[in-house]
């Protein structure tokens, strides 16, 4: 099991930059569906689709949500955490991923439940968000080694977007549109390289 302690709050520090979330100028967003299976196994069903505009990578994120955990595809969910206000800075690395892309295409005001399998929810320490108190974050740290071992769990949240704003502290370059999209593509292509070029050399390739 990891090691789950951190701060339960987003913090002002720029964030590493995730080449998986480079936005692409004019590059079409995806349909939103009132339900939806992803290739990745995340799963997310609307329960209302709020008035308001979606949010943007980068942007600090206030959610309200309830959190439960499940052992397998038809075992009951277990309540392990909620929140009224969580702020989250959407797309720097320090949420689960699952959660993250859950919310990216809800629109303020709107509610969902979010399914986050094992391989996209709690993948390293310090990820939120997490229970406050010492003995959720035991419980939460249990189900995982459970989960780890049961096919069809998943972490689910029913999850609020309450407001989304932009940050003028983080420094992050998350909708730089100063490329165009040939640009982008070839630093995406050269960044690749030398990833696979690096993996080579310490022989992991």
């Amino acid at each position: 099991a990891l090691a789950l302690g951190a701060p339960r709050q987003a913090t002002a520090d720029p964030p590493k930059i995730n080449t998986d979330r480079v936005a692409i100028p004019g590059a079409p967003a995806p349909a939103r569906v009132s339900g939806l299976v992803l290739k990745n196994g995340l799963r997310y069903e609307d329960t209302k689709t709020g008035p308001g505009p979606e949010p943007r990578w980068g942007q600090v994120l206030k959610v309200a949500y309830t959190c439960y955990t499940r052992a397998g595809a038809s075992a009951p969910l277990e309540k392990l955490d909620a929140s009224t206000a969580y702020l989250i800075r959407h797309g720097n690395g320090r949420t689960i991923r699952g959660l993250d892309e859950g919310v990216h295409t809800m629109r303020i005001g709107g509610a969902r439940r979010v399914e986050v399998p094992p391989q996209l929810a709690y993948t390293a320490p310090g990820l939120g968000p997490l229970p406050e108190s010492a003995a959720g974050r035991r419980k939460l740290d249990r189900a995982l080694d459970v989960m780890a071992a049961t096919a069809g769990s998943a972490v689910v949240f029913d999850v609020t977007l309450l407001d989304a704003w932009v940050d003028d502290a983080d420094a992050g370059y998350y909708e730089d549109s100063s490329f165009s999209v040939d640009a982008l593509r070839v630093i995406t292509e050269k960044a690749e390289r030398i990833g696979k070029g690096l993996a080579k050399a310490s022989g992991e390739g």
